[in-house]
């Protein structure tokens, strides 16, 4: 999900442009780049793993790291049982990924061919479900998002929704995302634990704002109503904060501003609204086959 309160970089957007030619596999790397934890936070997250049935990721989307991130955990986390990716992405790609990714077909999905500008689509995502669901891993793949189209709507509106109509449907979103990934769970027929990752709004466990506020309004949200689907799984929710660098969201690339911090971090939350946060000293703008849709130029 997009912060909101980050000011724009003064550099060009920063992504990879295949212009004149569709999208192509070799156009992406053979393995997800993995990103270096330390012992210091490789431990506890492991023990939080280890006593989990899901494990939520939930990040700013397009940076490079969080899909660093998870590919840094497969290793330890299939020695836990883990074996099924959940992805916030369209539930029609997910069989064209899997086509994909298990070189069936060279035809990238269009989730990721052709982007949009809320910095999903990436090449570093594209990557690790690649890596995930092929040797030595071999794990299963969910992809949670609504389908194309939006919650079964064939007709444009008539006219611009209404904030409170906005709200209403992200809130509806988030009950699909969350039943979307119990059906595609059931009908893989496993008792593997999941590895989800989804924007950081989405991946709250609690509502502790203040009634005013935007997202407080946004509730419940897919880990509450996913926590009350299945109220046997123990879930845990881990909030990705990069400190400083930046992001591609909005269709542009914007900074973090927070405090400068030199090593990776990781702490429980006490009456937080996820139950844990790892902290990157540096996140990096993530890259696209394709220009996505809405990208501006800054300058």
């Amino acid at each position: 999900m997009m912060p909101g309160r980050c000011r724009v970089m003064n550099i060009f957007v920063l992504f990879l442009v295949v212009t004149g030619r569709s999208a192509r596999a070799e156009d992406v790397p053979e393995k997800s780049a993995v990103y270096s934890l330390p012992d210091a936070v490789k431990r506890p997250l492991h023990d939080v793993a280890a006593g989990s049935d899901m494990l939520v990721l939930g990040e700013i989307h397009g940076t490079q790291e969080t899909p660093a991130v998870a590919a840094a955990l497969l290793t330890p986390l299939s020695q836990l049982g883990y074996r099924v990716l959940a992805l916030e992405i369209p539930a029609d790609q997910r069989e064209p990924l899997l086509a994909w990714a298990k070189g069936t077909t060279t035809v990238v999905p269009s989730f990721f061919a052709a982007p949009s500008g809320d910095g999903r689509g990436n090449i570093e995502l594209l990557t690790l479900i690649r890596t995930a669901v092929s040797p030595p891993f071999r794990w299963q793949l969910i992809c949670f998002d609504e389908s194309w189209g939006g919650l079964g709507a064939t007709e444009p509106p008539s006219k611009a929704p209404t904030e409170a109509e906005l709200i209403a449907l992200s809130v509806r979103r988030d009950t699909t995302m969350a039943s979307n990934l119990c059906d595609q769970y059931q009908r893989q027929n496993t008792n593997a634990k999941v590895l989800a990752i989804c924007g950081n709004l989405h991946a709250r466990i609690a509502n502790h704002g203040s009634p005013d506020d935007l997202f407080y309004r946004l509730w419940p949200s897919f880990a509450a109503v996913l926590k009350s689907k299945k109220p046997d799984w123990q879930l845990s929710s881990v909030n990705v904060v990069p400190h400083r660098g930046g992001y591609f969201n909005e269709g542009k690339v914007n900074k973090f501003n927070d405090r400068a911090i030199e090593h990776v971090e990781f702490k429980r939350l006490k009456e937080g609204e996820w139950d844990f946060q790892l902290d990157l000293p540096f996140a990096t703008p993530a890259t696209f086959l394709k220009a996505p849709s809405d990208a501006i130029d800054d300058k």
